[in-house]
This record gives C-alpha cells, sequence and structure tokens, in this order.
C-alpha cells in the first residue's frame, strides 16, 4: 500500500466515523432545528404588537437562539464560511429601535437558514449551500448575542 492508498483508506474511515457521528447527534440536531423555528416565531410575534417589547423574555429567547445555533454549527460541523465579513461596531444608541431592527435582521437570516436546500434535500451536497448554511449560522449566533445583550442593557436602564 502506498501513501495515496493509505491517505485514501485514512479519509474514508474518517467520513464513516463522522457520518456515525451525525447519526447519533440526529435527535439533538432535529430538536435545535425545531427550537431554532419555534423562537423565530415568538420573536416575530412580539414584533407584531405595537406594545414595547418584554425585554426578560427577549433575552431569555435570544440566548437560547444563541446556544442552539452554536451547538447545531457544531454538530453539522460545517465549514467556516470563506467570506467573512467582519463586522465593525459602531456607537449605535441602543433603544427599542435598535433591538426591533436587529431582531428584524436576525428574522431575515433565520429565513435564509431554514429555507437552505440543503435541509429540504438530504442527498444535495450543494457546496454554496452549505456554505451559505454556515455563514447564516454564524450569523444568527452574533445577531442573537448583539440582541441579548441590548436587551439585557435596556432592560437595567428601564429598571433604574
Amino acid at each position: 500500500m502506498d501513501e495515496y492508498d493509505r491517505e485514501l483508506e485514512r479519509l474514508r474511515k474518517g467520513s464513516t466515523v463522522s457520518n456515525e457521528r451525525r447519526l447519533n447527534l440526529f435527535p439533538q440536531i432535529n430538536e435545535d432545528f425545531q427550537r431554532i423555528q419555534v423562537i423565530h416565531n415568538e420573536l416575530v410575534r412580539m414584533l407584531k404588537t405595537e406594545k414595547s417589547l418584554t425585554y426578560s423574555r427577549v433575552i431569555e429567547l435570544a440566548g437560547d437562539m444563541k446556544k442552539r445555533s452554536a451547538r447545531l454549527r457544531t454538530n453539522l460541523a460545517l465549514p467556516e464560511p470563506e467570506d467573512e465579513v467582519e463586522v465593525v461596531a459602531g456607537t449605535t444608541t441602543v433603544d427599542e429601535k435598535h433591538v426591533r431592527d436587529s431582531l428584524i435582521q436576525l428574522h431575515d437570516v433565520i429565513v435564509s437558514f431554514v429555507g437552505n436546500p440543503i435541509f429540504k434535500n438530504l442527498a444535495l451536497l450543494d457546496a454554496k449551500a452549505v456554505e451559505r448554511a454556515s455563514g447564516d449560522l454564524r450569523q444568527i449566533v452574533r445577531l442573537s448575542d448583539n440582541v441579548k445583550k441590548s436587551a439585557e442593557a435596556l432592560s437595567k436602564t428601564a429598571k433604574k
């Protein structure tokens, strides 16, 4: 067996382990995927009302969204997105409008992620779709964290 054959065999065994691991993780992956959609629906309902946001609930939902998205990204073993766009944090005033705008951005990314073709046809392995899913999850984690931090700041100022 030459070096090339050994490398192919190593890759074959590695992919088998990865597929077995993925099968074992499927219940957790499915639960996280479903829960992300449930959280998304609740956040959308909160946005549709004219009432002020309930910051304690936004904090809870955004924290759960971040946790599940990060775990889903790890469990799906998605590659790092190639064209990573670094977002520079500005000195934006944190108010309810800012939180609502961030929730709308989060909504758009979740819709993109959930509608990704890789979740509709498991036999399809389109590199662009996989990269988009990875980028979407990364954005969901980042936006969820931003929403949570903004809601925490507003919650503290509301209590003063």
